[in-house]
């Protein structure tokens, strides 16, 4: 009995294979030290191990523009008033497709307000088979207005560019969903006065973006030599300044074009600065600019203001 609970200062490693579990007592202090270690790294950093370590790529929407869609302007054909009192089969049928294409993916196929995008939307699309809360007015001319105007801060935009026959034909589908305030003469007279239905809709000519830009540019160049102004600014004392122009200006003829345009005579670098940071790319000006400290935008506008005198 005294042999075997006498104290052994060594392994008798030969020994290991027939009894494994002798080993567990002195590797075991070492598995705990390290698993502790571990517990406590893993403490420290938890709040960052969920962290995405590749980074997200992203669209800088200010330098993505929504063009414009070239049409030729001209006289739309007048509309017979009898479609706003009395619309036929026919009419309906062409607003419901004219809904389902332009109206469905905010307001939902039933025009319940359900669309696809509605989720993202705040406030939420108008669900027409209600009959309280709207922002315009449930008349026929509120609802020809908001098609002509849009509701502003909401997602509904205007529709001025769809014909004026197309927007009646809209409005009548949408006044099959429940009852709305019937149309009175006097209300039909007023919207042909205002929008001029029975003689027929003028409309403007449409160009694109990159047309009017080039369009303006060109005017401009008939006072102003882009490359002689250029050349100022890169022969400027402020290397520092010159050196920020050509880092941010995405478009150097647009930046150059439109501060001639709109700043050299006010002279006013407030007034440069603020639309600066609201629209850098409408300026010519990559979006990354508005992260420069004022002074330097200031210092910027002042050599701009030399070159183009």
């Amino acid at each position: 009995m005294a042999d075997k609970n006498s104290f052994e200062p060594e392994i008798e490693f030969k020994d290991l294979p027939k009894n494994p579990s002798r080993l567990f007592g002195w590797v075991f202090p070492y598995y705990a030290v390290l698993f502790l270690v571990m517990g406590i790294y893993f403490v420290k950093h938890m709040n960052s191990a969920s962290f995405n370590n590749v980074p997200a790529i992203y669209t800088d929407s200010l330098i993505v523009s929504a063009d414009v869609e070239m049409k030729k302007g001209g006289i739309m054909p007048a509309i017979d008033l009898g479609i706003i009192s009395n619309p036929n089969a026919d009419l309906i049928g062409q607003g419901k497709t004219l809904f389902q294409t332009n109206c469905s993916s905010c307001h939902g196929t039933e025009g319940k307000g359900d669309g696809v995008a509605a989720a993202a939307l705040t406030p939420k699309p108008r669900n027409f088979h209600e009959t309280e809360g709207w922002t315009n007015g449930r008349t026929f001319t509120d609802l020809y207005n908001t098609l002509e105007k849009g509701v502003p801060n909401t997602g509904m935009i205007a529709y001025e560019f769809i014909p004026a026959k197309d927007r009646i034909a809209i409005i009548q589908y949408l006044r099959t969903f429940t009852d709305f305030p019937k149309v009175s003469d006097q209300e039909i007279a007023k919207l042909d006065e205002n929008f001029s239905f029975s003689k027929g809709v003028a409309t403007a000519s449409n160009i694109t973006l990159e047309m009017a830009t080039k369009k303006i540019a060109e005017e401009a160049n008939t006072k102003l030599d882009l490359n002689v102004v250029i050349e100022k600014i890169n022969q400027s004392n402020d290397k520092n300044i010159v050196g920020l122009f050509n880092s941010y200006a995405l478009d150097k003829e647009k930046v150059l074009v439109v501060f001639s345009r709109d700043y050299l005579k006010t002279n006013n670098a407030d007034l440069f600065i603020d639309r600066l940071i609201a629209s850098p790319s409408a300026n010519g000006f990559k979006p990354s600019i508005v992260e420069l400290p004022r002074e330097q935008i200031i210092q910027l506008f002042n050599v701009l203001v030399k070159a183009v005198s």
